[in-house]
């Protein structure tokens, strides 16, 4: 793909990660075999994928669609621990007049195996784009499992004020709209809890054993292997109705071990963990589609994430009510385009890594755009304090490699 400047640049911003932040006053053409188009600004007459999602307001009066297979017989994992090695040996023992066989010894606890990592670059992609995928990727919905528009068992959550300041992965604009739901229907089973060597976050399937979350969530050692990663689908308070899944291996853009992220850390603020079982064909997993300016303050987005005020981290919520405002986009020296998405979803600590998802007319599946990221460190264009979430062609490549070499 070839790039094009027409008109005259106003600004050029080159940062220690030798990136060029396109400002959205650019006007800018993009060349591939395919299209061309303007960025910058939406285009005047949309592309055949830039057909808008269903709005929320539609998705309120959706019926549901029932379970058209019965649940498979499959062994899942509930918990699993590690240890050393071990003396073990076994005596006969009398218990209350019953003999009871003992095997008596003592485990010391020792943390989940480091993953392998796979940082994407130029000739990976390529080979993917071979393939040719399009910018548009399915999902996959299983027939055992019903499927809920919008999530059930609503538990309301309590309001929670505004903050201010800066550098954080949070910020709740009143009225505080989340709520609290357990909800083991597609898509909200697809979905779940992360935890990492480090922190708590949310992560999606977005393929058989694919997970996508937060590149921040990650335990980013300097050197050597990187931090464990346990994915827990639909996990409500200790619960794991679709069992859990253990990372093996990490493939990412950028690292961005945070807990202050740059603009461009942001815009490449994913990974796709490959875990050890394909817990997705329980699950199902969603689908995938580029952001489009042109979807700029439309009422479209579904965002799920565990915060850390509603519940601890020990259930998901739910924002239906939310927009994408802006967008900005940064290249790297491949001119991989990542995308920072503004917008006034609510989200705290532990939304991170979770979904920005839409829906599209006569699909079983939802999309993802993007994932939850930041808020603003700095105010800009009148967006103080918004959200920020990481998206565009970038993570498209990412979940198209993926795809490809794990599936």
């Amino acid at each position: 793909m070839a790039l094009q400047r027409k008109g005259k640049i106003e600004t050029a911003e080159f940062s220690r990660e030798s990136v060029v932040q396109i400002r959205t006053v650019l006007l800018l053409t993009f060349v591939s075999s395919h299209a061309t188009y303007n960025y910058g600004s939406p285009p005047p007459h949309p592309r055949p994928d830039d057909d808008a999602p269903v709005l929320l307001k539609d998705l309120e009066h959706k019926k549901s669609l029932k379970a058209e297979a019965e649940l498979p017989n499959v062994m899942i994992e509930i918990t699993r621990f590690w240890h050393g090695s071990t003396n073990l040996s076994s005596k006969l023992q009398d218990v209350e007049g019953a003999t009871v066989f003992q095997v008596p010894f003592s485990l010391k606890r020792f943390d989940p195996p480091e993953l392998a990592f796979d940082a994407l670059d130029k000739k990976k992609v390529q080979r993917v784009k071979r393939t040719e995928v399009t910018k548009v990727l399915k999902g996959f919905r299983p027939l055992h499992l019903p499927v809920n528009f919008n999530p059930a068992g609503r538990v309301k959550g309590t309001d929670v004020p505004i903050s201010e300041g800066g550098n954080r992965a949070v910020n709740v604009f009143t009225p505080d709209d989340r709520y609290i739901f357990q909800d083991t229907a597609f898509p909200w089973s697809t979905t779940g809890k992360v935890q990492t060597a480090s922190k708590g976050c949310t992560g999606t399937m977005v393929g058989r054993r694919l997970m996508l979350t937060a590149s921040h969530c990650i335990q980013w050692n300097k050197t050597g292997p990187i931090g464990w990663v346990k994915f827990t689908p639909a996990y409500y308070k200790g619960a794991a109705p679709f069992g859990t899944a253990w990372g093996e291996r990490i493939l990412y853009w950028n690292r961005a071990p945070g807990p202050n992220l740059t603009d461009f850390e942001t815009a490449f603020d994913y990974v796709v963990v490959v875990l050890d079982r394909k817990i997705g064909n329980l699950t199902g997993y969603t689908g995938f589609r580029t952001y489009s300016p042109s979807w700029n303050n439309g009422h479209y987005w579904q965002q799920i994430g565990y915060p850390s005020d509603l519940s601890n981290g020990e259930a998901p919520a739910f924002s239906g009510n939310g927009s994408i405002t802006s967008v900005d986009a940064y290249l790297t020296k491949g001119l991989h385009i990542g995308y920072v998405l503004g917008n006034f979803i609510d989200i705290v600590k532990g939304h991170s890594g979770g979904p920005y998802w839409g829906w599209w007319k006569n699909e079983p599946w939802p999309r993802v755009v993007a994932t939850c990221s930041s808020e603003s460190f700095k105010p800009k264009k009148d967006k103080s304090g918004d959200n920020n979430a990481g998206g565009g062609p970038a993570l498209y490549s990412l979940i198209s490699y993926a795809r490809k070499n794990y599936s």
